[in-house]
Order: C-alpha cells, then sequence, then structure tokens
C-alpha cells in the first residue's frame, strides 16, 4: 500500500509543471473598476489622470539630463580643473623639494665651514699654544702643568 500512495504524489507534481504560470503584477489592471455606479468610468477617468501625471513627471527631467551635450561639456570642464589642479600642485611640488635640497646643500657647506674655523681656533687656543705663549710671557710651569707621567706594566 505505501508504493500505491507514493505514485499519486509523482503524478501530481508532473501535472503542476505542465499548468499555465499564475499571473504577475503587471498583468493586473492599473485600477480596479469600481463596484459603484459608474465605477468603470471612472477607473478610466482616473487612468487617463495618472498618465497624464506620469507623462509630466518625465517632462520635468533635471535641466543637465535634458541637455546631455550640457552635461557632458561641464563635466568635461570638471575634469579639465581637476587635471590642471593636480598638475599645478604637482609643480609646485617639486618646486619646494628642489629649494628644500638646496637648503640642505647650503647647510652641509656651513656646517663644514664652521668645523674648520672651529678647528682653527681650537689650535689657537689650546694647551701648546697657550704654554709657549705663557712661557714665553714669563710663567713657570708648575706641578699641576707638568709632563704627562706614563706607568709601564
Amino acid at each position: 500500500m505505501p508504493t500505491t500512495a507514493s505514485k499519486p504524489k509523482r503524478a501530481s507534481k508532473r501535472t503542476a509543471t505542465s499548468r499555465a504560470p499564475l499571473p504577475g503584477w503587471t498583468d493586473l489592471p492599473a485600477s480596479p473598476p469600481s463596484k459603484l455606479v459608474g465605477g468603470a468610468k471612472r477607473a478610466k477617468a482616473g487612468a487617463k489622470k495618472a498618465k497624464k501625471e506620469a507623462e509630466k513627471k518625465i517632462r520635468r527631467a533635471r535641466p543637465l539630463d535634458a541637455v546631455p551635450s550640457l552635461r557632458f561639456g561641464l563635466t568635461t570642464l570638471a575634469v579639465c580643473l581637476v587635471l590642471t589642479l593636480f598638475l599645478g600642485h604637482a609643480y609646485a611640488t617639486r618646486a619646494t623639494l628642489d629649494a628644500l635640497q638646496e637648503a640642505r646643500r647650503d647647510n652641509e657647506r656651513l656646517r663644514l665651514t664652521h668645523q674648520r674655523l672651529q678647528g682653527d681656533v681650537d689650535r689657537m687656543m689650546g694647551p701648546r699654544a697657550v704654554m709657549s705663549e705663557a712661557a714665553a710671557l714669563g710663567l713657570e710651569e708648575g706641578i699641576a702643568y707638568g709632563p704627562t707621567i706614563r706607568l709601564d706594566d
């Protein structure tokens, strides 16, 4: 018995696929006629009014959409403006980088000059120069300025 019960179910599935498809939303009328007296006339009038409103909405397109060449021209102008600003920024950045590198070179040159001059000052003011000048003036060397003591291991 269970086998006979399963066979009709299979047959019902086959018949379901062979039926016509169910209607969709597009198959329904725009506005159903009213059940009141004169409902069909009212439905037709309502459909005409809806159609006129839809036409008005289509006519109310934005000005840039209504004139495609104007929209294209403004878009092209905006793209050119952005490109010009980008290139100007790139050249200005390059000029700033060049000025920075020039300032770094000047800084390095001045630092080396300062070190050279500082070395000259250190040689003129170093212990050897001061001790020889002090001896020439008649100062005698004391214990604090004695020769370096070296210890042999």
